[in-house]
């Protein structure tokens, strides 16, 4: 398949109303990763520059700014040759994250809970929360999997350390994508977990939240880890 195909197919159903005040990049950036997220850029397919300039009617300036933030969070790769290309996520790759996060979330957590504890106001985690809970209610998996992401944002945000953030972004993009490709979670589970993560930060438990925090990666781990394997063995996923 061509990659103008792929990427003709990748736009096939859908319309970006440019929003007025978002910068291209922007939203060249958002077109491609939503793309990627819900599957109708697989792994492995070219993105080439032309291709998506043709789509969203802009330039190819606005494109080379966002395929680095792209390819900084786990979202493509550029290939000798070959150019931008939707990168794997494999088993290896799922393992390899969940070891991160591991570390990372439960150090968020314990900075979000450390800032709360000092006085900080929690609002966008809370209200995180909220939007968690009445897309679980409403039973939509699309909007699950993006509360849900949100939610793990919002700690990061509160944990207020700028190179936790900065060290976030590639582990923030696959793990988006991982909810939606393979999260064998009950949604219900995931969000009471998400319920007692968000009381023990705002009441500033510490250590609480972190037990908290690294409890849920690892009840995560042994459901999807599975999944993934027992559908593509060592094979890479879209």
């Amino acid at each position: 398949m061509s990659a103008r195909s792929e990427v003709r197919m990748a736009t096939t159903g859908f319309e970006d109303h440019g929003e007025p005040g978002v910068p291209q990049g922007e939203r060249v950036y958002a077109w491609v990763r939503d793309r990627i997220i819900e599957g109708s850029l697989a792994t492995g397919s070219r993105v080439r520059e032309r291709e998506v300039a043709e789509a969203l009617g802009v330039s190819r300036i606005p494109i080379r700014e966002a395929f680095p933030r792209l390819e900084a969070e786990g979202y493509i790769r550029t290939l000798p040759r070959r150019g931008a290309v939707v990168a794997p996520l494999a088993l290896a790759d799922v393992v390899e994250l969940f070891d991160v996060r591991a570390s990372l979330e439960v150090l968020a957590a314990r900075l979000a809970a450390a800032r709360c504890a000092a006085g900080a106001e929690a609002e966008r985690l809370v209200a995180a929360l909220d939007t968690a809970e009445r897309a679980v209610q409403a039973g939509g998996g699309g909007a699950i999997a993006d509360a849900t992401s949100e939610f793990h944002d919002a700690v990061v945000e509160l944990a207020g350390n700028r190179l936790l953030q900065d060290l976030m972004l590639p582990v923030r993009g696959r793990v988006k994508r991982l909810f939606h490709i393979a999260d064998g979670r009950d949604d219900r589970d995931v969000h009471r977990e998400h319920r007692e993560l968000c009381d023990a930060i705002v009441r500033g438990q510490t250590e609480r939240a972190a037990a908290l925090a690294l409890a849920h990666v690892e009840h995560s781990r042994a459901d999807t880890v599975p999944l993934i394997a027992a559908a593509a063995g060592t094979a890479e996923l879209g």
